[in-house]
């Protein structure tokens, strides 16, 4: 398993890439100038995007570049290789995303129903219509595990309107998962 990759190009400079626990750690040495960043997994989409030289993993909420490799440097095998790492360590680091398990406890019609009020007054329902088609499902019987899982999955296949359905309907912050103070 390749946890650390450095990419030497001849125009645009060095970059190195090193997972470090729920994190990939980053260092760019260019004509441009230096930077350094962390990004934390659990906010990057497993499925990178390959456009010409360049292979991106992106935010699962707005969709930005946040990792930019060259493609195959050092040599493709090893290039190949970190990149099916960082894939595996994305998707075991999903404990940031919606899940419907996470919900501990009781959904009443009413939180769904102000969640649909909400999201139709502050969005345009037609971007979202999947997912207000699954809340009133939810709505018709909030104890139904299975209704609250389409609420989830509707919600995933949002991309950047995940923050606005965030910022507008409180009520999936309740499908996030938590961390205890303790555990940390």
């Amino acid at each position: 398993m390749t946890t650390k990759i450095i990419q030497k190009h001849a125009e645009l400079g060095t970059r190195e890439f090193e997972l470090i626990d729920d994190a990939i750690e980053y260092q760019i040495s260019s004509p441009f100038g230096d930077e350094e960043l962390s990004v934390v997994l659990s906010v990057l989409s497993p499925e990178p995007v390959v456009d010409g030289s360049m292979l991106y993993f992106l935010s699962e909420v707005n969709r930005e570049a946040l990792i930019k490799l060259f493609v195959d440097l050092p040599d493709a095998e090893t290039f190949a290789e970190f990149v099916r790492t960082v894939q595996l360590r994305i998707k075991e680091e999903d404990f940031g995303k919606l899940s419907a398990d996470n919900r501990k406890s009781a959904i009443t019609k009413e939180q769904v129903d102000t969640t649909i009020d909400m999201l139709e007054t502050y969005m345009d329902p037609a971007s979202i219509d999947e997912l207000l088609s699954n809340l009133r499902s939810l709505s018709e019987a909030p104890s139904d595990h299975e209704r609250l899982n389409q609420v989830v999955e509707a919600f995933h296949k949002l991309g950047v309107q995940q923050g606005s359905v965030l910022t507008y309907a409180p009520f999936f912050s309740t499908l996030l998962s938590t961390t205890d103070f303790d555990d940390l």
